[in-house]
């Protein structure tokens, strides 16, 4: 019948779009490992870059009762780097945040700058369900996925993984996770201000 028609399409549609992102995403680790990345460099400013994220994410952060807020420091918060790749950073560690905090949660992005490092620090906290303690240091592996979490919601295992790539091969920057399990996340990374070039880009 037409109803199960229609809920059959809905899943094939998303486990089509599910192959393309891991395709994509083996595409892209493979080709930053390999060294033979493109860079775009460009002036990126994360307070705009924040602003894309949370207009792309609303419609999925509404339907859960989510609230997205951004608390960026009154500062130059701008880059020299790939705009496109740090987009992607970005848009990743915020869809994860909706993707595992619970209906009425909070995800909150923030920036400030490091005049010590000459750097821009990027956070992504949420009111989420929190990494256990013996996953966080597997959790930016290959593949690698919460056994626990794998019913809340789909995934590829790569998305960290490829921030991790673009963050600290391409932009030679750092990136990690600080949470407490039942108490959400705190995603983080930093990027120098100053393009350094690449080891990918070589």
């Amino acid at each position: 019948d037409e109803k199960g028609r229609q809920e059959f399409y809905k899943i094939i549609q998303g486990e089509t779009d599910r192959l393309g992102r891991l395709i994509d995403n083996m595409l892209n680790i493979s080709r930053i490992e390999a060294g033979i990345v493109q860079i775009e460099r460009a002036n990126v400013d994360f307070k705009e870059l924040a602003k894309r994220a949370i207009d792309t994410l609303e419609p999925q952060a509404k339907e859960k009762g989510i609230s997205l807020d951004m608390r960026m420091a009154a500062v130059d918060l701008c880059v020299e780097g790939d705009e496109d790749m740090l987009f992607q950073v970005v848009l990743n560690l915020m869809s994860n945040s909706v993707k595992y905090t619970p209906d009425g949660g909070r995800v909150t992005i923030g920036g400030d700058s490091d005049n010590l490092t000459r750097s821009v620090l990027v956070t992504v906290s949420d009111t989420g369900l929190g990494i256990p303690p013996d996953s966080v240091p597997k959790l930016f592996d290959k593949f690698y996925r919460v056994e626990n979490y794998k019913r809340v919601a789909k995934g590829t295992g790569l998305g960290l993984n490829l921030c991790k790539h673009i963050v600290e091969t391409v932009h030679h920057g750092q990136i990690g996770v600080e949470s407490k399990l039942g108490m959400g996340s705190k995603f983080w990374f930093s990027v120098p201000m100053r393009y350094a070039g690449s080891r990918a880009a070589a």
